[in-house]
């Protein structure tokens, strides 16, 4: 069976010549939501641009603002500036940013349906990797558990998950550039 690195190298070879698109973001954020066992409402996909994060995935939170690279309340931002990969399972308990989590998600809701209890389910716990490449930092990618409370959102993010995201956000590179 294939590492997850691996598959994602050959994903991110398949993506390059377009980049992030969103149709490549969609099935990077799919693949990603797969390989850890979580919702594809709870994996971000984050590009820098301009001195400001902007999500490539989910392709909803697109349009919804961008976090300029000095917020100081953003787990996104402090994985970028400082390069370094961080596990935080009580995030619900951490103060940070929380306006795109206020954005519905689901299916139902985007095609102009009844809004589901996404209020309820917050992030719990959070994964951030930052891709960086020869010229610094390009992106983050985060996998984060939702629920209602820590314990029902799911398992904690172990040191071998976060290492695996690691590795996915290495073998992603080419797609941020």
């Amino acid at each position: 069976m294939a590492t997850p690195a691996l598959s994602f190298a050959q994903l991110a070879s398949q993506c390059e010549s377009e980049g992030l698109s969103p149709n490549n973001a969609e099935k990077i954020g799919h693949e990603l939501a797969k390989t850890f066992g979580v919702k594809q409402d709870e994996v971000g996909i984050l590009r820098i641009e301009d001195r400001n994060l902007v999500f490539c995935y989910p392709v909803r939170l697109h349009n919804v603002g961008t976090i300029p690279l000095n917020t100081s309340t953003s787990v996104a931002v402090r994985t970028a500036n400082s390069r370094r990969a961080e596990v935080i399972n009580n995030f619900a308990q951490v103060k940070h940013t929380t306006v795109f989590e206020a954005v519905e998600l689901s299916e139902q809701a985007a095609a102009g349906g009844e809004r589901s209890d996404h209020h309820v389910h917050v992030i719990q716990k959070l994964m951030s990797a930052p891709v960086v490449g020869q010229s610094g930092t390009l992106g983050v990618i985060q996998v984060s558990r939702k629920g209602t409370a820590a314990p029902s959102s799911g398992p904690d993010f172990t040191p071998a998950d976060l290492q695996k995201l690691v590795a996915c956000a290495t073998a992603l590179l080419k797609c941020f550039k």
